[in-house]
Parts: C-alpha cells; structure tokens; sequence
C-alpha cells in the first residue's frame, strides 16, 4: 500500500506517493586508529541525512578487528609500494554505523577480505547484531517493508562474489529473486578506481589486472532481469546517474566516512546522500542529492555544492541526461515530469 512520506533533511521537504524511501551513501572505512571524540561527534552530525527513510544503505570497505589479527591480502612488496591496501577499522568505531543510522551495508567488496575469511565473517557477525542487515558475498535477501517483499543481492569481483563481469549468471540470480519479490535492489561494487575515473565507460574496466566488469552493461541487464534500483560503488568517486525503462541506476556513490588510507584528494573528496524514493512497482518516482565535501575524512554539508556539479555534469555528459532532471537544489526526477 502506498503512504505519505514527508520528510525534512537538510532543508528539502519531501512530500511524495511513495512505496520506498531510500537514503544511500557510499564507501566507508571508519578510521584505522580509534577515532577521538571530536571525529566521533563530527561522524554523529551526519545522522539528520542517514536516519531517515525505510532503507538506509552504505557499503562498508574492510574488516572491524580487536589489534589482534593480520592482514593478508597484499604481499610485503605491493604494501612498500603503495599499489595494495588493507583496511582494518577498530572495533571500538564499529558502533557508530549504527548511531549515525544505517540499517544495510553491503560486504562483497575488495577489501571485506583485507584480514581473512574469518575476519570477514566476524566483521559481518559484528555488524549484525548491532541490528543492521547485511548483503555480503555471494548472497541475496528477502525483507519485508511497508508489505512488500523486496528482494536485495550484491555482487562485487573477488572470487567469492557474485562477479559483477558475469552477466549471464547475474540475470540468472536477477530473474529467480524477482519471482519473490516485489521491488528487488542491486548493490555492486565495481568499476576502475581513483580521481580520473569520474566517467563511466562503455566498456570492461581492468583495475590491477582484474575485471571489474562493464557497468552499463551489467545495470541494464539485471533491470532487463528484474532489478528495479541499482547501486555501485567501488571507483573512489562518484559517478553519472541514469534512468533506464523507469529504473534508477547510481553509477557510484564515491567516497563517505574514509578516515584515513583512503584518498579524498580532488573528485575523491566529493560525495554527498542520496535520497530515493520508489513506488509499489518499484519505479523511481524523485530523489534528492545532499552535496557534502568529505574534511579529515568525514563528509560535511558543501555550500558550494560541488557534488551537485559534478553530479550534474557527469549526467549530462556520459548519458545525455540520463533521462533526468537534476535540479540546483538538488532534487532530480524524471525528465519528463519537469
């Protein structure tokens, strides 16, 4: 059944028919040392724009650990020159995903593995029991939310994943949780990384010798599937946006809460929320972008809204539009509900 969502959030109101409300943000590697209080509060002052809304999302990089444990990704070699991280985040921050409000985080990515299988698994225990859903390798769900079923499943690339690059088996996966569900959601994390990475290619993208698989062609087939919403992440940087037979598809949502080991240099810097909103057939009905420019590693409310003209650039260019509106204050709809 439909209901009235008004919601205010950084100054929009949003009153709108809607099925689904979604707050989503990017990448988050909460600090490799135990933030001080200061960072903490500043970490807490994001709650107005991720405390609201049905489903609040957020892809976690790395593994929460107690000091114990060893990283095992990366060879000695490839950490002194800088071309393979590890993030391990104190266990002591963990919490703050869920004060500051998320309620899903996706766990297929590069560095879910940084400290082992079991620290993924402990990570992923962790996160749980604080009450947030979790979408991690190989995985898919069915919650129920305001009566709908909605379907959720991530992929990523590693070798435990759902892999973003095999699209036959992801239309598969797509066709058989649209049997399920209602309004299904896709969470990737693929795509090249770093500051000039900002456009979304028409093509595979190779990263480090792996396929991090061809986005575009990946989102239309799984909405082709049954997929009603797509989210990716994984390049650093947020990428265009478009609308594909009624479907949203977020190309990537940059950077987020990445206090130290991540870059957020330049484009790398600039992230912000995004607010969507579904109806019962789980097509995008308006959103609403939140600009923040990310300071010591955490994201803060951007009066120059540089996001916002990236954002809108980056629409424009790599998908003539991509059929929508993106509007100065943020808003974006349906091209032709203008």
């Amino acid at each position: 059944m439909y209901k009235l969502w008004v919601v205010v959030v950084g100054g929009w109101l949003l009153a709108q028919e809607a099925a689904l409300h979604l707050t989503l943000s990017g990448d988050n590697m909460i600090g490799t040392f135990v933030l001080p209080e200061h960072l903490r509060q500043r970490v807490l002052a994001l709650r107005p724009y991720l405390s609201v809304g049905d489903i609040r999302f957020t892809n976690v990089e790395g593994n929460f650990v107690t000091g114990k444990e060893k990283p095992c990704k990366c060879s000695e070699a490839s950490r002194q020159r800088g071309v393979c991280f590890e993030f391990g985040m104190p266990v002591q921050n963990a919490d703050l995903l869920k004060e500051v409000g998320f309620n899903l985080a996706h766990l297929d990515n590069n560095h879910t593995e940084d400290y082992g299988v079991a620290a993924y698994e402990s990570t992923k225990r962790l996160i749980e029991n604080m009450g947030i859903t979790t979408l991690g390798k190989r995985e898919s769900k069915v919650l129920e939310i305001n009566g709908l079923r909605v379907g959720l499943i991530a992929f990523g690339f590693s070798g435990r994943s759902y892999h973003v690059g095999n699209i036959p088996q992801a239309v598969s996966l797509v066709q058989d949780l649209a049997r399920k569900s209602d309004v299904v959601i896709v969470s990737f994390h693929g795509g090249a990384e770093g500051s000039n990475m900002i456009h979304t290619p028409d093509n595979v993208e190779m990263f480090y010798g792996e396929n991090r698989g061809h986005v575009r062609a990946f989102a239309r087939a799984v909405i082709d599937a049954g997929a009603d919403l797509v989210v990716g992440h994984g390049p650093h940087v947020m990428r265009g946006m478009e609308l594909y037979k009624g479907r949203l598809v977020l190309y990537s949502l940059g950077n987020f809460i990445v206090v130290n080991g991540i870059s957020t240099q330049g484009p790398n810097g600039l992230t912000g929320v995004f607010e969507v909103s579904l109806d019962k057939e789980g097509r995008f009905l308006r959103g609403k972008f939140h600009p923040m420019r990310i300071l010591q590693g955490i994201p803060t409310p951007d009066e120059k809204k540089e996001a916002l003209m990236l954002l809108r650039r980056l629409t424009q260019e790599d998908f003539q539009g991509g059929r929508l509106t993106i509007r100065e204050d943020g808003e974006f709809v349906p091209a032709s509900s203008q």
